[in-house]
């Protein structure tokens, strides 16, 4: 099987590293010539790409997209966000894909399609993104699924958590935050590559999932455990909630149909109990 990552950062990298070590021939794509020797210095097949593809493709591009599967990894970013680019962007690499005989596409995608919904969110839940990244990725998933249909699967990830990444570094010392009681919805990296190692090998029929993990602490509890765990400054939050619960991603469908158990499900696991 070849599996070819579009977007070998935070979340690519490392998934390229795990399917390479489970004997998959696998492909990165780096915008630089720094970035896509570094994936060759680690045994990863690289590709210089650069987006959108307009005109003649490189051959070594058509190589790249002449895969079993294709993997869409691409963040919009949060600055000078363009919508209609990064559309423009992605679909002319899923278009081009299809030419060269790609047999299907993961997309991954956010969660965030789902807000502002409150209580809990299934798979079949209804989106209504109200976030311009909620947007343009629900846009994305319905022009991708017009042009490959039941060869794609879209995957909305939570707000991921890893290594050299954590949410509570952005608000530890901060004060007067907003929503202390609504309920987090996170995922951390090695549970993100062992479900999309799931979905590549199993092709499921399932054409959404997401992933989030089962426990939901407050901003509050969790942000305050975390900085505690951290010996960071704690955050101070607010009491302006405004009766707004917030969503609880419930992703247990997606779990029993590719028949994994989630690494770090309990998101307080370790931490201290804060009540």
């Amino acid at each position: 099987m070849k599996v070819s990552i579009c977007g070998c950062g935070w979340l690519g990298l490392p998934l390229a590293l795990s399917l390479k070590s489970q004997a998959i021939e696998v492909w990165g794509s780096k915008t630089t010539i720094e970035g896509a020797n570094v994936l060759q210095q680690q045994g990863i097949n690289s590709c210089l790409l650069t987006l959108p593809l307009i005109g003649d493709i490189d051959p070594a591009i058509v190589q790249f997209l002449t895969t079993d599967v294709l993997i869409i990894a691409i963040p919009p970013g949060r600055k000078n966000l363009d919508p209609q680019d990064h559309i423009e962007k992605v679909m002319s690499l899923a278009t081009a894909a299809k030419k060269a005989g790609c047999q299907r596409i993961i997309f991954i995608s956010t969660t965030s399609v789902y807000d502002p919904l409150q209580g809990e969110v299934l798979e079949t839940t209804p989106v209504n993104p109200s976030s311009a990244s909620g947007q343009l990725h629900y846009a994305l998933e319905q022009q991708l699924r017009q042009q490959w249909q039941q060869q794609l699967t879209v995957l909305r990830l939570s707000g991921l958590i890893g290594p050299q990444r954590h949410p509570v570094t952005f608000l530890s010392g901060r004060r007067q935050l907003s929503a202390a009681k609504q309920p987090v919805n996170l995922v951390h990296l090695d549970d993100c590559i062992a479900v999309i190692s799931a979905i590549i090998t199993q092709h499921p029929s399932m054409p959404i999932m997401h992933l989030a993990a089962s426990t939901h602490p407050t901003r509050e509890q969790y942000y305050t455990a975390m900085a505690i765990k951290l010996q960071l400054p704690l955050p101070e939050f607010g009491n302006d909630d405004n009766g707004i619960n917030g969503k609880e991603i419930n992703s247990n469908q997606t779990i029993r149909h590719l028949g994994i158990v989630l690494q770090h499900d309990d998101l307080l696991q370790g931490t201290p109990q804060i009540r």
